[in-house]
């Protein structure tokens, strides 16, 4: 009987095939190991020598001497915020929320539950039909916020946030007459509130509005800058407005301006849970240079108003901004060039150190102040209010009867503020889409002097200014751009945008996700075959402000070995994903930049 051709009585074929198969293990585990190694470590690219961004600032010294000092926590219960009478030594605690600046939302973030009554401004009313409209942050387009029973969202990350974190803050969005495409406040909002049927349809859709989130629990209205003529008008969109809130259990909270006789004050307080007094803008940028808000101006502000508002329906506004003024246009932190600017606290501490140019407590206003020169003849004249300006106007206010304050506003704050209430985080110089991080946030400190007989603080010296990131941009060149492209490959558009390159001899850069350039090596290799530059866009194109840092540079370093492998090459440009015409505002956008700075990588934005 013949023998099966696989008949092995002494298993020499099984010895065989168990020793190739513990070898092939051990290769597996290997290249398994090599692979994790890799991907794991992260290898420095080769260094950049980066061209220097000068400076030509001279400070002005303060000659003028000043004589004489100046004379003059948080919630206990478990109400609602709205249900705590105003100045009740409650700890209670409201502030204003913008979309226009990201670092308010960075703000907002850390300092949420601190916050009980947010005031975000969301709704705008600039046509005399009462249209409420929302501004797209991005875009600056306005649209309508109600349509029938629908709603077009205003903004996607204040509910979740406080949803996700359970806050207990109340929102009470906030509308007003400024539009946010010409930067203006309309002082044509007198014929909306001379219009019934405007009146009424704005009301309509204000309900309709509020009643689409249970953390909607009232207005504020911020109607501003319109004629004397206009007051009754407004006057009657406030008692309507009253009527119909109260009746659902709405609350409605008004901004006035200080010490201006044009608005009925006691009307107003009569007809609304409270009046938030705008305690500020004592000079502005329509205005000479001056103190933003001297404790003198900030204290008699109160004292007026305490004669005709009741102090349980007041609240005392503080702001914690800046302007500077030029004697010609100068580059506002935006990017435009203006006269004035707006300033927050963080820009102000960035040109004091530029300049080279300390801080002073003005001892009469007690506000903050400097100025330089530079060497074109510009001069500079910066007034702001920080930490040390708020804790004096809380303590007069305090000595006044006032313990409900709204902060003007999130995200331009001296952040020391928090803490005495019971990191713009980030400063871009140069111009160009290269962008490279020159200076890591560090802490500040400062002494201050304290006047025994006020409990004032007069003197206010920094040892050390705090800083945020800066970083530094590169690339500009007029006349000429430079093509990129996110996001691919992809098997249809890919194709077409080399084949237009080739035929019109142009090259660009695209930057690659690592997984869709695994499912297709061949579209890779052509686009770095024929001449294009190759750039890392992560491995799944996640929000890397929002992961971790382990898996950031996993995403980096995978991403990277796979070029390697397929091309040969390792790219040395990276773009954040979801960076679509912006720039990092905030420091935690900034932060994971650090980890591909420190590899090599050179960050490409794409500002528009």
């Amino acid at each position: 009987m013949a023998k099966p051709v696989f008949y092995d009585p002494q298993l020499k074929r099984w010895r065989n095939l168990r020793l190739l198969m513990h070898i092939s293990g051990i290769v597996i585990s290997l290249v398994v190991a090599v692979f994790m190694y890799t991907a794991l470590r992260s290898e420095a690219l080769p260094q950049t020598i980066w061209p220097e961004l000068k400076r030509t600032y001279k400070p002005v010294r303060d000659t003028h001497k000043h004589a004489g000092a100046a004379r003059g926590s948080h919630r206990k219960t478990k109400k609602p915020p709205s249900q705590v009478p105003l100045n009740e030594d409650e700890g209670l605690r409201a502030a204003f929320y913008v979309t226009w600046d990201k670092g308010s939302y960075s703000s907002l973030k850390e300092y949420l539950r601190q916050i009980d009554l947010l005031y975000p401004e969301w709704l705008h009313v600039l046509t005399p039909d009462g249209r409420i409209q929302g501004s797209d942050p991005l875009t600056n387009q306005m649209f309508d916020v109600v349509r029938g029973t629908s709603i077009h969202s205003v903004d996607d990350q204040v509910m979740p946030l406080i949803r996700q974190e359970k806050a207990d803050a109340e929102v009470f969005p906030l509308v007003n007459n400024f539009d946010p495409a010409s930067g203006k406040w309309l002082q044509n909002v007198g014929n909306f509130f001379d219009n019934a049927d405007g009146r009424a349809n704005f009301r309509r859709q204000l309900l309709t509005f509020l009643a689409s989130d249970a953390k909607f629990k009232g207005v504020s209205v911020d109607f501003e800058d319109f004629p004397r003529t206009a007051q009754p008008g407004f006057n009657a969109l406030i008692g309507e407005l009253s009527a119909d809130l109260h009746a659902r259990g709405l609350k409605m909270y008004i901004n006035v301006p200080a010490d201006d006789d044009d608005f009925n004050y006691k009307y107003l307080a009569d007809n609304s849970d409270g009046l938030i007094l705008m305690n500020y803008d004592e000079h502005q940028s329509e205005s000479k240079a001056g103190p933003v808000a001297s404790h003198a101006f900030f204290v008699g502000n109160i004292q007026k108003a305490l004669k005709i508002i009741p102090q349980n329906k007041l609240i005392v506004a503080i702001g914690n901004y800046g302007y500077e003024w030029g004697n010609k246009p100068v580059e506002c932190p935006e990017g435009t060039r203006a006269t004035v600017c707006n300033l927050s606290v963080q820009d102000a501490w960035i040109r004091s150190a530029e300049s080279d140019t300390p801080i002073d407590l003005d001892s009469d206003s007690l506000n903050p102040h400097f100025a330089y020169d530079e060497d074109d003849g510009t001069t500079h004249q910066i007034w702001f209010l920080d930490a040390v300006t708020a804790l004096n106007q809380m303590r007069a206010a305090r000595d006044l009867g006032i313990r409900t304050f709204a902060l003007w506003r999130l995200g331009s704050e001296d952040r020391s503020l928090w803490e005495i209430w019971d990191k713009p985080d980030v400063s871009i110089e140069g111009q160009g889409e290269i962008l490279r991080i020159m200076q890591r946030p560090t802490p500040g400190k400062r002494t201050v002097v304290v006047d025994p007989d006020t409990g004032l603080v007069t003197d206010e010296r920094f040892a050390k200014l705090p800083n945020p990131y800066q970083l530094e941009a590169y690339g500009y060149k007029e006349k000429k751009v430079a093509i990129t492209f996110d996001d691919g490959p992809d098997p249809n558009y890919t194709p077409q945008i080399l084949d237009v390159l080739k035929r019109k001899h142009a090259t660009a850069t695209f930057f690659l996700i690592g997984i869709p350039s695994e499912n297709d090596p061949g579209l890779v290799k052509r686009i770095y075959d024929e001449g294009h530059e190759i750039g890392n866009h992560t491995l799944t194109h996640p929000n890397i402000s929002e992961i971790s840092t382990w898996r950031f540079e996993k995403e980096i370093n995978v991403t990277e070995r796979l070029f390697a492998a397929k091309l040969g090459v390792k790219p040395l440009f990276f773009r954040p994903p979801y960076s679509i015409d912006q720039e990092p505002d905030t420091a935690d956008e900034v932060k994971p930049l650090e980890l591909t700075q420190d590899m090599g990588y050179i960050t490409v934005g794409d500002t528009i």
